[in-house]
């Protein structure tokens, strides 16, 4: 029963709504399987205040059970994540970042300038010089059309040992 009931409430949130980030999977979505505490409104904005930046206020979940690691990446690999939902309110730009201490700060590692999320999935590459260990990776939206509204959702990852032979990802433009 229960899975039913998440089911349909993944259904009718996908139908109504805006844009989430789908992999890696954020703290507290129907997509993780580590969620304790479902938030089944992820594509709402952040709160017009800030009160929720960064990660819609779930840092709380890193170091428990419900923060734990979904993805393994290298330092210096190509990656890329997935976004779903279908009012993309024409574009707007996007951000990749990650964060290494827990949310304090975060450094962009690529930014898609305009038709963002117009596509379902985004490459960026995971700097070479990034420490191995627990991270943070975020997607940021700023939409075009609409209400001028930030969107935030956060995914706790893990950074293991890369090559280094790769080159400091830049910003670059899509």
């Amino acid at each position: 029963m229960k899975a039913l009931c998440t089911l349909l409430a993944t259904m009718a949130t996908a139908s109504l709504a805006h844009m989430q980030l789908q992999y890696p999977p954020p703290l507290r979505s129907s997509y993780n399987n580590f969620s304790a505490n479902i938030d089944w409104s992820m594509t709402s904005p952040l709160i017009f205040s800030g009160s929720n930046y960064p990660c819609k206020g779930y840092l709380d979940d890193l170091g428990t059970l419900a923060g734990s690691s979904v993805a393994t990446w290298s330092a210096g690999s190509s990656q890329n994540f997935t976004l779903i939902g279908n009012a993309t309110h024409g574009g707007g730009s996007c951000q990749a970042s990650l964060s290494i201490d827990r949310g304090i700060t975060f450094k962009v590692i690529h930014s898609y300038i305009g038709n963002c999320p117009l596509a379902t999935s985004y490459p960026f590459k995971v700097p070479s010089d990034t420490p191995s260990g627990a991270a943070l990776f975020a997607w940021t939206w700023f939409n075009k059309i609409g209400n001028r509204e930030m969107y935030m959702n956060c995914a706790s990852v893990t950074i293991g040992v890369g090559s280094g032979t790769e080159s400091r990802s830049e910003e670059r433009r899509v």
